[in-house]
C-alpha cells in the first residue's frame, strides 16, 4: 500500500501494477499490514487480516495455512518484507520452498518472480534457483557427460549430447591440435567465447523467434530440451536429474539477464578451453541503449571471472565512460601478476586505441576475502567469486 486517501481509499500495488482500492477499516499511514485485495461489485476492496506486528503463527491462522516449515520460512519472509501474491500462489510457494535445501534462495527467487511479474510457475521457480546456487556449471556438464558416456544401451538424442561436450568451448580451428603458446588471445580468444555461446544456445529462443527456427550449428540447449521432452522415455535418473539442471541454469540465467529501458544487463556462465585447459568463464555485462535502440559502445561494463590453471581465481573488471576505458585485475597473487603485465600494458593502450577507446588505468589488487564462486542471488549487478569491493 502506497498512500491512504481520505474517504476510505488507498493506492496499493500488485506486482507491477498499481490501482486505487476501498478499505473496509480505518487504516494509520506509516504502519505495516497485512491485506487481502476482494472484489466487491466489481470495485476492489481491502479486508485487513493483521498488522506487520503480529507473529507469523497469527498470519498462517489467518490465511488458513499448514503449519509447516516452508509455509512458515514463506510467511516470516511476509513480515520482513512487501510481497502481493494470490492465495493459490501461497500455497504454491510454501510448498516449493518447504521442499528447497536452500530457503534462503528460495524465498529470494519467490521475491524476485513477485516483482518482476514472472509467470508463477515452478519451472521457473526451479531455473532461478538453480542459477541461484554454488554448483559450478562445469560440475554438472561433467556428472552429464559421464552418465550418458557409460550408459550400455545409449539414447541417440544422449550420445549427441555427449559427441557436442567432447567439442564444448573448442574454437574449430584448434580441433584435434594443441593449441600454440600465446596463440589464444585477441580475436582468438572472442571467437571461442562466441563460439562456445553458440554450441551451448544461450540464445536459442532468441533464433527462433528471429528466424522461425533455430539453425546453424546444433546447441546443447536445443539436445537437452530434445532428451528431455520425449514422453514416456526411460531415462537415466542421474542423467536426467543433470540435463534438467543444466537446463534450469540455462534459463535461469536469461531470466535473471535484464533487457529493459535504456539499461541491458546480461550474464551466464561458459565453459570453455584455454591453452589446452578445460576453464569456466562467468561473464556479466551492463550497458546503455542509445536513443535509436542500439547499445552504446561508449558506456558500459564488463566483469569476467575466471578459475584458470596457473593463476587460479582471477576477476577482471573493465569499465567504459565516454570510452574511456578502466581496468582492475583482483587476484591473491596480484603483485606477481603485475609485475609480469606491465610489459604488455603498452599493447594493450595501442589496440584499444585503434578501435577508438583510451587506456585510463590498469589495477592489481587482492580479494577481500575468498568465498566460493557465486553470482551473488538474483542480483545482477552484483558479483561475487572473489568478493569485490569497488
Amino acid at each position: 500500500m502506497h498512500r491512504i486517501f481520505p474517504n476510505q481509499h488507498a493506492e496499493i500495488q500488485l506486482g507491477t501494477h498499481k490501482l486505487i482500492a476501498r478499505l473496509e477499516a480505518s487504516l494509520e499511514s506509516g504502519k505495516g499490514y497485512f491485506l487481502q485485495v476482494e472484489s466487491v461489485e466489481g470495485e476492489p476492496q481491502l479486508k485487513l487480516i493483521g498488522s506487520k506486528q503480529a507473529d507469523q503463527f497469527s498470519l498462517m491462522r489467518q490465511l488458513s495455512l499448514p503449519n509447516e516449515k516452508g509455509y512458515r520460512a514463506l510467511t516470516e519472509f511476509f513480515t520482513k518484507g512487501s510481497l502481493s501474491l494470490t492465495r493459490e500462489q501461497i500455497q504454491q510457494a510454501g510448498q516449493w520452498v518447504g521442499k528447497a535445501s536452500d530457503k534462503k534462495l528460495a524465498l529470494d527467487a519467490i521475491k524476485l518472480m513477485n516483482t518482476r511479474d514472472m509467470p508463477f510457475t515452478e519451472s521457473i521457480f526451479k531455473s532461478l534457483l538453480v542459477a541461484g546456487n554454488k554448483q559450478p556449471l562445469t560440475e554438472i556438464i561433467s556428472t552429464l557427460h559421464t552418465t550418458l558416456a557409460l550408459e550400455k544401451d545409449p539414447d541417440p538424442t544422449g550420445q549427441r549430447i555427449v559427441a557436442l561436450i567432447d567439442e564444448l568451448g573448442k574454437e574449430p580451428s584448434q580441433k584435434g591440435a594443441n593449441a600454440e603458446p600465446f596463440a589464444f588471445q585477441g580475436k582468438a580468444a572472442m571467437a571461442n567465447i562466441k563460439h562456445a555461446i553458440h554450441q551451448m544456445g544461450l540464445f536459442y529462443e532468441h533464433a527462433i523467434i528471429r528466424d522461425g527456427e533455430a539453425t546453424g550449428t546444433e546447441s546443447l540447449k536445443a539436445l537437452l530440451i530434445q532428451y528431455l521432452g520425449r514422453p514416456g522415455a526411460n531415462l537415466n535418473p542421474t542423467a536426467r536429474q543433470a540435463a534438467e539442471q543444466l537446463l534450469h541454469r540455462m534459463n535461469g540465467q536469461q531470466l535473471l539477464s535484464i533487457d529493459t529501458g535504456p539499461v541491458q544487463q546480461i550474464f551466464f556462465d561458459l565453459p570453455i578451453e584455454l591453452n589446452g585447459s578445460r576453464t569456466e568463464l562467468s561473464f556479466q555485462w551492463e550497458g546503455k541503449r542509445r536513443e535509436d535502440g542500439k547499445i552504446d559502445p561508449g558506456y558500459c561494463r564488463v566483469i569476467f571471472y575466471l578459475d584458470m590453471q596457473n593463476l587460479n581465481q582471477t576477476v577482471v573488471d573493465v569499465k567504459i565512460q565516454n570510452r574511456i576505458t578502466n581496468i582492475t585485475v583482483i587476484n591473491t597473487n596480484s603483485p606477481e601478476i603485475k609485475a609480469f603485465a606491465t610489459m604488455f600494458i603498452p599493447t594493450l593502450k595501442e589496440k584499444l586505441k585503434e578501435h577508438d577507446y583510451e587506456l585510463s588505468a590498469v589495477h592489481f589488487k587482492q580479494p577481500v576475502s575468498q568465498k566460493n564462486k557465486q553470482l551473488q542471488k538474483f542480483s545482477p549487478r552484483s558479483y561475487s567469486g572473489v568478493d569485490i569491493q569497488i
